[in-house]
């Protein structure tokens, strides 16, 4: 495997911790090159390198930080050049297999608050990632870490294209496997599906096999169906967003409109395009009523789950009618084990904690050609032990 190496560009300084906007000099027309290789890096703990890409496409917007989505990892923020990183940026690793093969690359793509480090190399309890077992096996990995942890869904699909293509450039290849984590299979439905062409971004026949990991193939109502979990994600300060804009704490209302989900809140674009009803099959329970459905109780006020699904464009609902590729091999992973370290999860049905396990396993509106989904399975595993268990693992690689 042969590589280019990046290309020297006269650069505005983006090491403060603000993310810079846009300016003009990344304004390309519909012939230009859609991204720009800004700078690679070779002191990774993980990987091989590491580039910083520029997508130049109009539709690469900043999105906005507050503290508590901030990077945390040194090695991210130094790649990036900032705790709060510009929209149209993203990091693009390598890893080489450490047996060779003729095998086509993986990139993996990581799901909401984490970054490529934390979800496919280590996790915060030094639980070993996917990139190990796969390294071994003798695929040569890639993985994109988006400059927002929960960032607009449409951008990462246009981001997702920008670097497939740099793969392609670099590892000479026609084709590649994908496998994305929660989250992260949403810009690659959005990509796959084409949906993201009119931005420069089209789908060209890229992918031979895609592997979902405890994606949201049929959305998910979590933020909206539990009260408790808003308060932990207040209290303890969590990269995720609340359902509701206040919340009595302490005895005393807290304005949490700056952590909502909602869009006058800003700082989690991506979360409300994720959201889809679930309450006509799983009742809602009655202290979780004003949540979901809107309004002020002694405890917080909501604007409701319908709010915000139209804030995020009725996106799940745009998805199950946008098939992907019927070329591209499917493969889904559900988890069915709801608690993390003994805490309980979601539980009103069937889940890993944070996604139903029929919304993992809905693949009618991904993958409807016959004979496309080669495997649809089930194992005792959370949310994120999806990431980090052997057994996970193991049915990866078993799909090769």
């Amino acid at each position: 495997m042969t590589f280019e190496q990046p290309e020297s560009h006269n650069l505005p300084d983006i090491t403060d911790k603000k993310a810079v906007p846009p300016s003009p000099f990344i304004q390309l027309t519909q012939t230009d090159f859609p991204y720009q290789v800004i700078e690679r890096y070779d002191d990774s703990r993980y990987w091989k390198w590491t580039e910083r890409i520029r997508g130049c496409q109009n539709r690469l917007t900043q999105e906005k930080f507050i503290p508590e989505i901030e990077c945390k990892d040194e090695e991210i923020i130094r790649h990036f050049g900032s705790l709060q990183p510009a929209s149209y940026d993203v990091l693009l690793h390598y890893l080489p297999a450490s047996t060779k093969s003729h095998q086509h690359p993986v990139l993996l793509v990581h799901g909401a608050g984490h970054h490529a480090n934390l979800a496919w190399c280590e996790s915060l309890h030094q639980e070993k990632g996917l990139v190990y077992p796969l390294s071994s096996s003798g695929r040569d990995i890639f993985a994109v870490t988006f400059a927002h942890p929960h960032g607009d869904n449409w951008q990462q699909a246009i981001q997702l294209s920008n670097i497939i293509r740099r793969i392609q450039e670099v590892s000479q290849t026609d084709k590649i496997d994908l496998i994305a984590h929660s989250k992260g299979g949403v810009p690659v439905w959005i990509y796959l599906a084409g949906l993201c062409g009119m931005w420069d971004a089209p789908y060209q026949g890229e992918v031979q096999r895609y592997i979902m990991l405890g994606t949201p193939n049929r959305g998910l109502d979590f933020p909206f169906r539990h009260v408790s979990p808003n308060w932990s994600v207040i209290a303890m300060g969590i990269s995720a967003p609340v359902a509701c804009d206040s919340i009595m704490y302490y005895g005393l209302y807290k304005d949490t409109t700056e952590q909502s989900i909602y869009h006058d809140g800003g700082a989690f674009p991506g979360s409300c395009q994720l959201l889809y009803r679930w309450d006509d099959k799983y009742p809602v329970q009655m202290q979780s009523k004003t949540l979901y459905y809107g309004g002020q109780n002694i405890f917080l006020h909501s604007r409701g789950i319908d709010a915000a699904i139209r804030e995020g464009g009725h996106l799940i609902e745009k998805l199950l009618s946008s098939p992907i590729d019927s070329e591209i091999n499917v493969h889904v992973l559900a988890g069915n084990q709801p608690y993390f370290n003994g805490i309980p999860g979601e539980q009103d049905a069937k889940s890993d904690g944070l996604v139903f396990v029929e919304s993992v396993l809905f693949t009618d509106g991904i993958a409807p050609s016959p004979n496309q989904v080669k495997r649809k399975e089930i194992l005792p595993l959370n949310h994120l032990e999806l990431l980090y268990h052997p057994k996970a693992h193991q049915w990866v690689l078993d799909g090769f």
